[in-house]
């Protein structure tokens, strides 16, 4: 099993307008990498892509804990077996500090390949989430 921890990063959001905003995967279309992605879809709860060497990837809400954790699950029809967590802690009134962490069920072959580039896909996360102005 392989897991994976992004950075701590800073938003500029209340944890109640971060934990808003990350609930609805619509608001996540900008941050994702759509020139390597195949066939995107995406909806409030539910994310669909392929990547190549990895087959489709669907991801779902599968549990929400207001205002501070929401657990991201594969769909039934997803090639891997991914569990992300959003982690959400205030600091103020007007930031939050998030952290990502991913889980991911996979062979040793992939899992030596997928390290490097999830490591960096969780980190980029990260870094996109501190550029959004959450507003609630």
């Amino acid at each position: 099993m392989l897991k994976i921890e992004s950075k701590t990063g800073t938003t500029k959001g209340s944890q109640e307008a971060v934990y808003h905003y990350i609930s609805d995967f619509r608001n996540f279309g900008h941050m994702l990498p759509a020139d390597r992605l195949k066939d995107l879809e995406i909806s409030d709860d539910t994310i669909r892509f392929g990547i190549d060497g990895l087959g489709t990837v669907g991801l779902k809400i599968a549990e929400k804990i207001p205002f501070s954790q929401l657990t991201v699950t594969a769909t039934d029809d997803s090639s891997s077996d991914f569990t992300f967590w959003f982690h959400i802690a205030p600091l103020s009134d007007q930031q939050s500090e998030v952290k990502l962490i991913l889980q991911a069920n996979l062979n040793m072959f992939l899992e030596m390949m997928a390290k490097g580039p999830l490591q960096q896909f969780v980190d980029l996360m990260i870094d996109k989430m501190a550029q959004v102005e959450f507003v609630h």
